[in-house]
């Protein structure tokens, strides 16, 4: 167990060392700046996205520099060039730097006039043979809600390959909605301070988020593969719409194409990912892969394809009733074209692992009943007319999280067959509940699990226990793993992040919990260690 103190951290110099330039800046710029930091995203074996945003410009277009080195002193040169920017792009800056050496770090910044970036290091993905390649997983990092340590403690170390970002980057609320009530206490109010609808507001949220300095230590120390999920653009959204949009009676927050496209912009703009928005039909599945090891694809299962989430409203709380809107229709998840393209990555057995990131739960999870779990004289987040319809539906011990893969059982039977079928080897990561989850998948009930699920707890957002005023920490857990057999893991109360390590010999999963996100001293250590043999995951999670 470790105990870091903030004001510590800043005295040691430990902070300042991961946010300065690493090598001998030029003389400040009387006008132009890097407020934002530096980022790199999308490794390959030859290349990488490098990221920058150039502040103090007003109107004009620029010429920025940027360059790749393989020392921090940025004198062994392996690539550089020139790239224009202007406000049409937020004056951000990206670069896909080609031709690089594969599988080193090396050290980038970016220059203009006479001002130079901070230095930051990244590190392309192996080619050949490769004995282990370690990922750190994180998702849901609210900002007015808690401090990013998780980010901070990533940062420090120097053997994650890659940071994957499964989503809910940024969260779109204003003050005084979901996840704002510490906002005040902990200086950190959302900007701009309303809920985010357009192209602005969505280029100052992210602005916001990328001046704080552990998630820019984070992206200074670490390349990073990032996926979206509902918050980069509207709660529980899907291919056409989201809470606030479609045909809802309800639906109050404008026409749902020009929020979707201002949104899909700011994203591609403000981080290191490769690509460009297409409205709609903006693809971000993708494929990374670390020699013969391991191939990581990650989907969408958010916007490409999804259809809308079952109504609940539809049913009377009873699991017979919920299980048949459930069974009612083809409800996909991918939509077709992902599912053929995701297919072709799984028949290619070329790794000893396939590692599958996206957004929300794929295992079944079935609510156990509440009323004696719950005190409801304890303060929640929620009002008790939604804690008492909550308790209602929880006595049948329906799946209650229908925006998760519980919603879409028939797009799951379809996944699942096509890794049984085309798959090897094959684990899923998953984020989306902040909250710990892992756990066995299998397929019509089977012993034998097809795959196995990791899911990461949040970076910042609340979980269950802040929702659901627990008689005794930890009992919400304890049942709901009691009511799902093939669940191995839960922990709803801290926040965090997962350590994912592979080998040829197994895949290993660590939870490292944070106990407290908004005090200036904390504690961090690992909760939960849990891996699944190569060639044996019909075998299911050992630990």
């Amino acid at each position: 167990m470790l105990r870091r103190s903030f004001v510590q951290l800043l005295a040691s110099g430990v902070l300042y060392a991961l946010l300065s330039a690493r090598g001998q800046a030029a003389a400040p710029s009387k006008r132009y700046s890097f407020d934002h930091g530096v980022a790199s995203g999308d490794p390959l074996a030859d290349g990488i996205i490098l990221w920058t945003r150039v502040s103090g410009a007003d109107g004009e277009s620029l010429t920025v520099t940027w360059q790749v080195a393989r020392d921090e002193a940025m004198r062994s040169l392996v690539a550089s060039g020139k790239t224009e920017t202007d406000g049409t792009r937020d004056y951000t800056v990206k670069v896909d730097a080609r031709g690089l050496p594969s599988g080193v770090q090396l050290f980038y910044r970016f220059m203009i006039d006479d001002q130079a970036s901070p230095v930051g290091a990244t590190k392309t993905l192996p080619a050949g043979s490769v004995d282990e390649a370690k990922l750190a997983v994180v998702s849901c990092s609210n900002h007015p809600y808690g401090y990013f340590y998780a980010y901070r403690e990533i940062a420090k170390r120097d053997d994650i390959d890659a940071v994957v970002h499964l989503g809910d980057y940024i969260y779109e609320y204003g003050m005084g909605e979901y996840g704002t009530e510490r906002a005040e206490a902990l200086g950190r109010i959302p900007d701009p301070p309303t809920e985010l609808l357009t192209l602005s507001d969505y280029r100052r949220r992210y602005a916001q988020y990328r001046t704080d300095p552990d998630l820019q230590a984070l992206h200074s120390r670490h390349p990073t593969i990032v996926v979206w999920d509902d918050h980069e653009i509207a709660n529980d959204g899907w291919r056409d719409g989201a809470e606030n949009h479609g045909n809802r009676e309800d639906a109050d927050e404008g026409p749902w194409h020009a929020r979707r496209d201002a949104a899909i912009q700011a994203w591609f703009e403000w981080l290191p990912v490769r690509g460009e928005p297409n409205r709609g039909k903006t693809r971000i599945f993708r494929e990374f892969r670390w020699g013969d090891l391991v191939k990581l694809v990650m989907l969408d299962t958010r916007f490409y394809g999804r259809d809308p989430q079952p109504d609940i409203g539809q049913t009377d709380g009873t699991l017979e009733s919920i299980t048949a809107v459930l069974e009612h229709g083809k409800r996909r998840m991918l939509g077709r074209k992902q599912e053929r393209w995701l297919r072709k990555r799984l028949r290619k057995h070329n790794t000893t692992w396939q590692a599958i990131g996206q957004q929300v739960l794929l295992g079944p999870l079935h609510t156990p009943d509440l009323e004696p779990l719950l005190d409801l004289k304890k303060p929640s987040m929620l009002p008790m007319e939604v804690l008492q319809q909550n308790i209602a539906l929880s006595k049948s011990n329906p799946p209650v999280l229908l925006d998760t893969w519980d919603g879409y059982p028939w797009a799951r039977r379809k996944l699942l067959n096509d890794i049984q079928r085309y798959g090897h080897n094959t684990v899923v990561l998953s984020g989306d509940l902040h909250t710990a989850i892992a756990g066995n998948v299998s397929l019509d009930g089977s012993d034998d699990a097809v795959t196995v699920e990791f899911m990461t707890t949040s970076v910042t957002s609340p979980g269950f226990a802040e929702y659901l005023p627990e008689r005794q920490p930890g009992v919400i857990s304890s049942a709901t793993l009691q009511q799902n057999p093939d669940m191995r893991y839960m922990e709803s109360q801290r926040r965090g992040w997962l350590c994912m390590t592979f080998n040829h010999n197994e895949c290993t999963g660590e939870w490292h919990m944070l106990n407290t996100i908004t005090e200036p001293d904390y504690e961090v250590s690992v909760d939960k260690r849990l891996s699944v043999a190569a060639g044996n995951v019909a075998a299911g999670l050992q630990g």
